[in-house]
């Protein structure tokens, strides 16, 4: 009994650093964490509408996250990045992408042969680029309604 209480002790002790200190450096080192859950392994997006980007959160609830979006050619070779959305409150755990997140993705990477052939999420804390999480491999297939 007197293990638990101490284990327990513990536990909410290392909650409130956490909580206090946020995701900054410290000993011992309590990181946080994230999980991006959405978009899935080989999703197909319509870039034409919206689209909720989700992610599991641990850590305190005013840490900003900034979302990435990073293409890929056929092989997986990274072409580059373009910023969705920046001081995102990480705790939030989602963010909804659109409508028409598509018409951005082509200012940034082009159509046609630029177009990527995979998309992946990076969300990261900002100011912290160590701590971060990156969704599996997805597709975006896009139509200008011009």
């Amino acid at each position: 009994m007197k293990r638990a209480v101490n284990l327990l002790l513990v536990a909410v002790s290392l909650l409130l650093v956490v909580g206090i200190t946020g995701c900054q450096p410290q000993i011992p080192e309590i990181p946080c964490s994230i999980e991006v859950t959405s978009p899935g392994h080989w999703e197909g997006l319509n870039g034409n509408e919206t689209y909720e980007i989700t992610w599991n959160w641990v850590g305190p609830t005013n840490e900003e996250v900034n979302i990435f979006l990073m293409g890929y050619t056929e092989d997986e070779i990274e072409l580059g990045t373009m910023l969705i959305a920046s001081n995102v409150l990480g705790v939030n755990g989602s963010y909804i992408w659109g409508p028409n997140f598509g018409e951005s993705i082509f200012g940034n990477f082009g159509g046609g042969e630029n177009w990527p052939w995979w998309f992946r999420i990076k969300i990261e804390v900002v100011g912290n680029e160590e701590v971060y999480g990156i969704s599996d491999l997805f597709a975006v297939q896009w139509e200008p309604d011009w």
